[in-house]
């Protein structure tokens, strides 16, 4: 992390001489210490933190493959003849254990056309659907499986 924050100085600080590499050096490793000790932040090995990565993109090819179903599903809603919807709510309670895979599961239901995230209540989330059909399978979604094997 403390090489990171150097390289953005670096590109921010917009020149290359030897006082900006000097103040950027000092600049970053006091971000990186009080990040350290402030916000409990412990450095990850490179093996995890390549992991973190290729989990993360694996998440946002899915997350942007579930989204394009879901826009033909509420585009063939918007363009039928016949207006023929039932909004739902469901109510469920993924098997996610931290709570900002709750947070990424909300915002991912959210992002995905036809359902929205109304509430997160004790791991309890509350669902609105566009039509009960959107709601199948939604506590046993792929999202939940990938963040359950995030967490491990």
């Amino acid at each position: 992390m403390l090489l990171m924050l150097f390289v953005f100085w670096l590109i921010i600080s917009a020149r290359l001489d030897l006082e900006v590499v000097i103040f950027g050096v000092v600049i970053s490793t006091l971000v990186y210490l009080f990040v350290r000790s402030q916000m409990h932040y412990r450095p990850v090995s490179f093996k995890k933190f390549f992991f973190y990565c290729l989990c993360g993109f694996k998440y946002a090819v899915i997350l942007v493959w579930e989204t394009a179903k879901a826009n033909v599903a509420v585009l063939r809603i918007v363009f039928s003849r016949s207006i023929n919807i039932k909004p739902h709510l469901i109510f469920f309670k993924p098997s996610i254990k931290t709570e900002t895979a709750r947070v990424v599961l909300a915002n991912s239901i959210t992002l995905t056309p036809g359902t929205i995230t109304a509430e997160i209540q004790d791991g309890v989330f509350c669902v609105h659907c566009l039509d009960e059909g959107m709601g199948e399978g939604i506590h046993d979604s792929v999202f939940i499986k990938m963040l359950r094997e995030f967490e491990e």
